[in-house]
């Protein structure tokens, strides 16, 4: 099965963004520049002609107290009251299950992150015991540094997706 036949589940993301910002009181320009966008961006999200990326989804989401799932795939006019606030049920379970999987990630990463540290350490320690390097093992040698500096940005950037999945400021 491909992904795109995996969930077929409606997206109300453009009209969710656009009935919270509503209840809210907020012009797209206000919304916009609380998430450090443009006008343009959430007109856009709210027409379905756009997506934001990730890390706007997640600033949207922590701004008006949804989690992305129902953002995304929950109709919140259902979930309206005549007071204009939104009222969700959440399954305690299910936030749970959320945040049980959140740690094991995190402990992978972490796992991930001794295994990086150990074999850059082991390349250190035989790197320093040799005293001149012929040209093609300098230029590997270059790459693998270059390669530890991007294994290292993406485990921090996993970090901080993790945390701000989890509600860590940081």
């Amino acid at each position: 099965m491909n992904v795109a036949q995996e969930d077929m589940s409606p997206i109300y993301l453009a009209e969710n963004i656009r009935l919270l910002r509503k209840q809210k009181s907020w012009s797209q320009e206000e919304l916009a520049t609380k998430v450090g966008l443009n006008r343009g961006n959430i007109a856009s999200y709210e027409k379905g002609m756009a997506e934001p990326k990730i890390c706007n989804l997640l600033k949207i989401s922590k701004l008006f107290g949804v989690s992305i799932i129902d953002l995304t795939k929950r109709d919140l006019r259902e979930h309206a009251q005549k007071d204009g606030k939104t009222a969700f049920v959440v399954n305690n379970s299910l936030m749970r299950e959320a945040f049980t999987k959140l740690d094991g990630l995190s402990g992978q990463v972490d796992e991930l992150q001794v295994v990086v540290d150990s074999i850059y350490t082991c390349h250190c320690h035989k790197i320093n015991r040799l005293d001149e390097l012929p040209k093609d093992v300098q230029m590997l040698v270059g790459n693998f540094e270059h390669l530890h500096e991007v294994a290292q940005q993406i485990l921090q950037q996993h970090r901080e997706l993790l945390g701000a999945m989890k509600g860590e400021q940081s």
